[in-house]
Parts: C-alpha cells; structure tokens; sequence
C-alpha cells in the first residue's frame, strides 16, 4: 500500500478536497441537517451547527494521518458533499467507499464523477486492489451511482441493516477489482 493521505482531486467539474473547519455552515446547510439526505445514512440529520462543527473537527483531526481519506465535494465553487474511505482489510487491500450529497444536486451525475475519479485514485496511486460499496436496496440513486462508476453488484445481505424507523432492511454489496479499472 503507497498511503498519501487525502490529495486534492480534480474531475471536469469537481475539486476534491479536504474540508476544513470553515466549511461548518455549508456542510451544515447543504447536506448534514438535511433529514431526506440522511435517510439512508448510518448518522442522523443534524440537529445544530455545533454537532456538525464537533464531526468536522475530527474529519480535521484525522487528515494527519497518511490511511485517512475523506475528500469536501466542491462544485461551481460550492461545498456539496463529502466522500470518504473506510477501512476494511489492510491486508488484503481491501476499502470501502461512503458518500452523501446535498439534495440540490441531486441528478447532476455529480456523485458519479466524485465516485469514479475517488476510486482510481485508490487503485492506481494508493494501491488498493479492491473497492467495496453498501447501500440499501431501496436507495435506487445510490444503486445507480454504484453501478455507473463499474462496481459489479455482489451480494444483497438479508435484513443487514437497521433503518432508522425501526425496521430491518437489505443491503446490496458492490465491489470492483483494480485490473476492472480502465
């Protein structure tokens, strides 16, 4: 693994970038207190400023940290989403990514090229060999992105997830290999 930390990222229409603490309101405003962006979230929508100012205090915090990955979506000069690395297995070369959007730019194909240009940045500079992706299988957009960008759908995990209304959902599994990368 050749880990760099989060470099910034630039697409035909996107920056990726670390955020930064001055990014609080619109990340606040654009996508965290949103309750319909969250709905298929692992977090709750934020209630205040102030939650979201002590989450991207430790999205700060961690950007010392060379296997840390976390990039602010920037588009036409606005903060509208994040998306970020999980680990899953070191040894194996194995990650996860997880992404959120701002509703307002919602069908622009804008997670789509965020996703495509975060994943060859893991395969061809980090070196990962595989990339996973979940999402609830009644996320129809996020099943989208994931297909668009090559991931082969894998698995559907039965009753794998608690919804925040109390119910048990399916979650599809996604993964693309680094030699599947064009």
């Amino acid at each position: 693994m050749n880990h760099m930390g989060t470099q910034q990222l630039i697409t035909k229409r996107l920056n990726l970038r670390r955020l930064k603490l001055e990014d609080c309101h619109s990340m606040f405003n654009n996508w965290a207190s949103d309750e319909k962006v969250a709905k298929y979230t692992t977090w709750y929508a934020h209630q205040s400023e102030k939650i979201t100012q002590e989450y991207l205090k430790t999205i700060v915090h961690s950007y010392d940290q060379l296997d840390y990955y976390c990039w602010g979506i920037e588009y036409q000069e606005n903060l509208v989403g994040m998306i970020s690395v999980i680990p899953v297995e070191e040894k194996a070369e194995v990650c996860g990514i997880a992404y959120v959007l701002s509703r307002d730019y919602w069908n622009l194909g804008l997670m789509t090229e965020a996703a495509d240009a975060v994943i060859r940045f893991l395969c061809k500079e980090v070196e990962y060999r595989r990339i996973i992706a979940w999402c609830d299988v009644a996320n129809a957009a996020s099943d989208l992105v994931l297909r668009k960008i090559g991931m082969r759908l894998e698995g559907k995990l039965r009753q794998h997830i608690a919804r925040k209304d109390g119910s048990y959902g399916d979650e599809y599994l996604y993964g693309i290999l680094k030699d599947e990368i064009g």
